[in-house]
């Protein structure tokens, strides 16, 4: 399938879906959510009846499978296990979803993002923002104040990181689309899931077949030199017998072992007499302890080589796309699951982590983003985490003060001057100079910022930057400013 005519990709075909959602699934009730890393499954039910099939809604942001359908029904169970999954108890966006209500669903008009609107009990509001365009594209969840509580990878696009405020007009007449993009996502998906799968478990074989041959090598040495425990204890032995006859110096010796032959033994010309002898006895007790353990573990390493090579025969007899492939794919992990590495946990710490953006927030011109650190560490997630490599940086020059971004989505040349000047009198106020009458503060793109290797969270440095004279001040809108202490 090309991607012209995959329907995820088509910006009409996303608006006519939203509009179907929308028409389908307002009012309704989120009343559990699934996934796992870079996916969510919301299953809606009628929250005004409370009766009738729920449904399930499924947004995956996957490199090579960023999809979205909605079902009566899950997809085959197969599907699911081959999903990583997390609990729900663990996954960071099911309580903030459960129990919402889906109000809206839409497009904006420029852009491919499926934005849905739930409302909480307390009257606010969530945004759920599935992007699907970029190579793994991204689900970001936002509250009424543009804080960005989840996401499902980090450092989203700036398109995804504010709600939208207006959604691309449905055709008049829309054609049943949801089956669809059923059809297609589920098919495609299935693929995805068979290619990937084989493409992971052939590298992880790869790479344990590599270090079980690596090791066999190492312990095949060790045992030929655990073998020579003999030698040494002779050498040892003939040392001891002559000892008193041998001086410094020697870089080896013959000499008659107790049965009168003659032996060569090598020496260490740097040591005496005695502690030659010493290290032979040593390197004889070391070998002895050593030969039966060394021994065993070979034998081990030999059969968990000849465990991956039928592993790989098999994994490579595994073809097709359908879900009868990817239940194979599975039986075979789970056959051959101790010669595999555990990726669950990291997965799960890494790909769905709380994000908190507690940052001092104002808005320029209705326009213009700008987030202000309140303290070292807020400096340090604001700079080098939060914020797009393309966003506007300013930091009082010469003193202590807080990191300030300006949100650019992307296009810092679009920023006007008075906004940036703006941004640069928020840096001056949030410093040690905010009583002076006019502050240099540095402005950069924050692409140009580093952290210094080893310092302390909060400090930068610019590879790059102009200064700005301004006076401190701040716009006449105050900001919605919850508890922390200022940086100053």
């Amino acid at each position: 399938m090309n991607d012209q005519s995959q329907l995820w990709r088509d910006h009409a075909a996303l608006v006519a879906l939203a509009r179907d959602w929308d028409r389908r699934f307002a009012g309704r009730r989120v009343d559990r959510v699934g996934g796992g890393p870079g996916w969510l499954r919301l299953t809606l039910i009628d929250a005004r009846e409370d009766s009738g099939p729920p449904a399930h809604c499924f947004l995956t942001a996957l490199g090579g499978a960023t999809l979205i359908w909605d079902a009566d029904r899950s997809p085959p169970p197969v599907v699911l296990d081959a999903l990583e999954r997390i609990p729900p108890q663990r996954l960071t966006a099911a309580p903030l979803l459960r129990g919402t209500v889906l109000t809206r669903v839409g497009v904006p008009s420029d852009d491919r993002i499926v934005a849905l609107t739930f409302r909480r009990s307390d009257g606010t509001s969530l945004h759920l923002l599935h992007q699907l365009f970029g190579p793994r594209g991204n689900l970001v969840l936002l509250d009424d104040d543009q804080v960005r509580l989840w996401s499902a990878h980090r450092s989203p696009h700036p398109a995804v990181m504010s709600a939208p405020r207006q959604f691309a007009t449905p055709p008049a007449k829309i054609d049943d689309v949801a089956d669809g993009f059923r059809t297609q996502a589920v098919d495609h998906l299935i693929a995805h899931l068979i290619e990937t799968s084989r493409a992971r478990k052939s590298g992880d074989l790869r790479r344990a077949h590599d270090t079980a041959s690596r090791l066999e090598v190492n312990l095949a040495r060790d045992l030929a030199g655990a073998e020579n425990g003999d030698h040494w204890r002779h050498c040892g032995e003939t040392l001891a017998i002559h000892l008193h006859t041998l001086g410094p110096g020697s870089g080896s010796v013959t000499l008659d072992d107790a049965a009168g032959s003659p032996l060569t033994i090598a020496l260490d010309p740097r040591l005496p007499p005695h502690a030659n002898m010493e290290i032979c006895f040593k390197k004889a007790r070391k070998a002895e302890r050593g030969r039966d353990t060394i021994a065993e573990r070979l034998d081990d390493v030999r059969l968990r080589l000849a465990v991956l090579d039928d592993a790989v025969g098999e994994l490579a007899g595994i073809d097709g796309s359908d879900p009868d492939v990817l239940q194979r794919l599975l039986d075979w992990r789970d056959r051959y699951s101790d010669l595999l590495p555990r990726r669950g946990a990291k997965g799960e710490r890494l790909a769905l982590r709380e994000v908190t953006e507690p940052f001092r927030r104002f808005r320029l011109d209705n326009r213009w983003d700008v987030w202000v650190g309140r303290s070292a560490k807020e400096n340090d997630e604001l700079t080098h985490r939060a914020s797009h490599p393309q966003d506007l940086w300013f930091h009082a020059q010469g003193v202590t003060g807080s990191h300030v971004v300006l949100r650019t989505e992307g296009r810092p040349d679009l920023v006007p001057k008075k906004a940036k000047e703006q941004a640069a009198a928020i840096a001056a106020w949030y410093s040690r100079s905010r009583t002076s009458g006019l502050v240099p503060v540095l402005m950069t793109e924050r692409r140009y910022v580093r952290r210094p290797r080893k310092s302390p969270p909060g400090t930068a440095a610019t590879l790059r930057h102009e200064s700005v004279m301004v006076e401190p001040r701040l716009p006449v809108e105050q900001p919605d400013d919850p508890p922390g202490s200022d940086q100053r």
